[in-house]
């Protein structure tokens, strides 16, 4: 019995040591839990081409503090299944601790930390996409070096979102055409093709449209276009005469104003110096000849064709009526006239 009593009192003697080391230790830690529970994309900025999305990653968490906790994002084509992207944050609030190195110095460092106990924590990554596609936001939750869980989200349909701001346009194309030429100049008619990305009609709106030569950039012709209001979700097109230098390239610059402010820009280009005389070296003879263009820009002038109508036309006077016949006319009239009275008047006088 007395042997029963020590093995008792032995064990509970153990006990409290082990207890009391417990609190001096901080006694027994609970472990943590901690999982992914949504993703939510949220549309920031659109424009005409990209869209800035920000993932919102809500983790949850319970049990014993944890730090060192890190998400990784990544951001993959939804058709291709690549890579376009990838994100990483630590999740938690900073906390500085303090430390003793391995000289006795007192040491702080900031680490992130999520507290002990039951919450939410949420972290918010942010990618930037092109409109048009498909996409798939693959976020996974690490605890130090160890992988803890891993969730998805998809995202499609970006085309269909509003472009922000009051105008948004877009010069799709910018052609040029010889419409003649006079001495050492080349009219060119430039035409430009707008689309308003909105669905709602733009403000009155303008558009400059400047020439530069290729070489020296000096400023050759410059116009302003009243390009007035443009119909919503449509494309719409404004054409200019330019007056430029022949056998030079020019670049050309458009933009569209809307008051003081540019909401869309356009560029190109006007090669007119492969119409211009060209030397050429004879290696054979050791001399240079001119050498005449092989095209000319009249080429390059649409032919404008006469119409002909299908029924017989009918000569016109100056003023739109048809010729008279030819016959007596007014002079005719009158003198009829004047020998009728006189007739009748030696009547009356006999």
């Amino acid at each position: 019995m007395d042997r029963n009593l020590l093995s008792i009192a032995i064990v509970v003697v153990l006990f409290l040591l082990f207890a009391g080391l417990l609190a001096v230790s901080g006694g027994i830690k609970e472990e943590s839990h901690l999982w992914i529970r949504n993703i939510d994309i949220m549309a920031d900025a659109v424009d005409e081409s990209e869209v800035n999305i920000t993932a919102i990653i809500m983790v949850e968490h319970e049990g014993d503090a944890a730090s060192d906790v890190e998400l990784l994002a990544k951001l993959y084509d939804g058709e291709t299944g690549l890579l376009l992207d990838e994100r990483s944050a630590p999740v938690g609030t900073i906390e500085y601790q303090r430390y003793m190195d391995a000289k006795g110095v007192m040491q702080e460092k900031k680490v992130i930390v999520i507290e002990k106990g039951k919450g939410t924590v949420e972290t918010r990554l942010p990618f930037t996409v092109p409109r048009e596609g498909s996409y798939r936001v693959s976020v996974e939750l690490f605890e130090g070096d160890k992988f803890v869980t891993s969730r998805e989200a998809r995202i499609s349909g970006l085309s269909t979102l509003e472009v922000k701001g009051d105008v948004a346009l877009k010069i799709r194309d910018v052609d040029f055409a010889v419409n003649g030429s006079t001495g050492d100049r080349t009219l060119i008619d430039a035409t430009a093709y707008i689309e308003n990305l909105k669905s709602k009609d733009t403000p009155p709106l303008r558009m400059l449209i400047k020439a530069e030569d290729e070489k020296t950039g000096l400023l050759v012709d410059k116009i302003e276009v009243d390009v007035g209001t443009l119909t919503g979700s449509g494309t719409s097109v404004r054409s200019a005469r330019l007056n430029l230098l022949s056998e030079r390239d020019h670049l050309i610059d458009l933009t569209i104003w809307n008051g003081d402010k540019i909401v869309a820009e356009g560029y190109g280009m006007v090669a007119l110096s492969p119409f211009g005389d060209r030397t050429e070296f004879i290696p054979v003879t050791g001399t240079v000849v001119e050498k005449e263009p092989e095209i000319k820009v009249e080429d390059f002038i649409a032919p404008r064709p006469v119409p002909t109508p299908d029924v017989e036309m009918i000569p016109y006077g100056m003023d739109g009526m048809a010729p008279r016949a030819p016959g007596f006319g007014l002079a005719g009239v009158i003198f009829a006239l004047l020998i009728a009275l006189l007739v009748r008047r030696d009547k009356h006088g006999k």
